[in-house]
């Protein structure tokens, strides 16, 4: 069980890395076309970094009760969710 645990924290923090890496990407992309639709896309992925800033808080600072972090965890996704379908939207 411990490794699997080990196995999760890494994923945590490669998953809030990877996303802190897209979201200069987008915010660099969107400064230099100024296009709405790639702040949408910066945002989705400044959100999935927020995610993983929280539940790695979660997992080693405080302990939290799962049916609140599960609840923080869906309010993360359907933002994150909305800001990719905003972003899909082209007039």
């Amino acid at each position: 069980m411990p490794a699997l645990v080990a196995i999760e924290n890494f994923l945590v923090a490669a998953v809030t890395v990877f996303a802190f890496a897209l979201t200069v990407i987008g915010a660099a992309a969107f400064r230099r076309a100024r296009d709405s639709h790639l702040l949408f896309l910066a945002i989705a992925f400044g959100l999935f970094f927020a995610k993983g800033l929280v539940l790695t808080a979660a997992l080693f600072l405080t302990p939290i009760a799962l049916p609140t972090l599960i609840l923080v965890w869906g309010a993360f996704d359907l933002l994150i969710l909305a800001f990719f379908y905003a972003f899909t939207l082209r007039r």
